[in-house]
């Protein structure tokens, strides 16, 4: 008989007291990182490198993925949880992205967040219509964000949040400009 008393699932988090701070500070975060990430696994794809102990592709495809995902059920998911906020903090409904919906978010979970077998995975589709490998991904799940991202400011102008739509496009726009710095680095140009 086992002494492990079975979790109690938390109730949903409480309402976010600054969604304003939130978008600034968090939400800002996980979008500048993935798309820095995603142009870092372009430049190390690029570069085919294939330097003994050096991965970095590897941890930029985890970074984007994590990034990503946390994104995807911020904008995707119809309600705040029991451990992460959703558009419903902004007043705004979940947000449709086709790609995660019917396959995506299935890939990111059985391939990233758990030890599955991966010799029979199947491919991802992407926004061209192409099938990749999970690994090959990291560029399309960005390009995916900015596009639901760009969704949101419009959702936020739509529910008269302007100051808010105006701060999500701002950090947008950073983001971008700190990403494509990436694509211009010493490293990407080869040192």
């Amino acid at each position: 008989m086992s002494s492990r008393r079975k979790p109690q699932r938390r109730p949903n988090l409480p309402p976010l007291s600054d969604p304003d701070r939130y978008l600034e500070q968090h939400l800002a975060n996980e979008l500048h990182w993935l798309l820095r990430a995603a142009n870092e696994w372009i430049v190390q794809d690029r570069l085919r490198l294939s330097i003994d102990g050096y991965h970095c592709q590897v941890y930029a495809m985890d970074s984007a993925f994590l990034h990503a995902r946390t994104l995807f059920e911020f904008f995707t998911s119809s309600q705040t949880g029991s451990n992460y906020y959703t558009v419903d903090q902004f007043g705004l409904m979940a947000l449709d992205s086709p790609p995660y919906r019917t396959g995506w978010k299935s890939g990111l979970h059985e391939y990233l967040m758990h030890a599955q077998e991966r010799e029979n995975q199947r491919p991802l589709t992407d926004v061209k219509g192409t099938e990749k490998l999970l690994k090959m991904m990291a560029p399309d799940f960005a390009a995916e964000i900015v596009r639901v991202w760009e969704e949101f400011v419009d959702g936020l102008r739509s529910a008269g949040r302007d100051a808010t739509a105006d701060l999500a496009a701002s950090i947008l726009l950073e983001a971008q400009e700190q990403a494509a710095r990436v694509l211009t680095s010493k490293m990407a140009a080869g040192l």
